[in-house]
């Protein structure tokens, strides 16, 4: 019988020591799952951090682009008056020369060349 007692203790010492290792293994799975639950928590502070660095970049260039727009509509509105203004001279200038003979006979006199091809466009 002590041998029968023998193997049933050491069979209960047997399922007492798995139970403890499989414990551990547990308790080493559930350690593993938080630093990993940690790590994913703080690379989520991470992309949202450079989202909204990305959502802000993007709106400066908006803004940017916005102005851009604003100021070419600008200038091309300016270009458009000078154009005008050149083209109203010029034919101020032409009819003045056509109609006054006092302006004809200035213009031509001693023009730079350079100005009376302009005139004479």
């Amino acid at each position: 019988m002590s041998y029968l007692k023998l193997g049933i203790a050491a069979a209960i010492a047997l399922v007492i020591v798995s139970l403890f290792g499989a414990a551990a293994v547990y308790r080493g799975n559930a350690i593993k799952a938080e630093a990993e639950t940690r790590q994913a928590k703080a690379d989520l502070a991470v992309a949202v951090g450079v989202n909204k660095a990305n959502d802000e970049t993007i709106g400066r260039m908006k803004a940017l682009a916005d102005a851009k727009d604003k100021l070419l509509a600008d200038i091309a509105g300016q270009i458009a008056t000078i154009n005008d203004n050149v083209a109203e001279n010029t034919a101020a200038v032409q009819g003045l020369k056509d109609a006054n003979e006092d302006v004809r006979a200035y213009l031509a006199g001693a023009i730079p060349p350079d100005l009376g091809v302009q005139l004479n466009k």
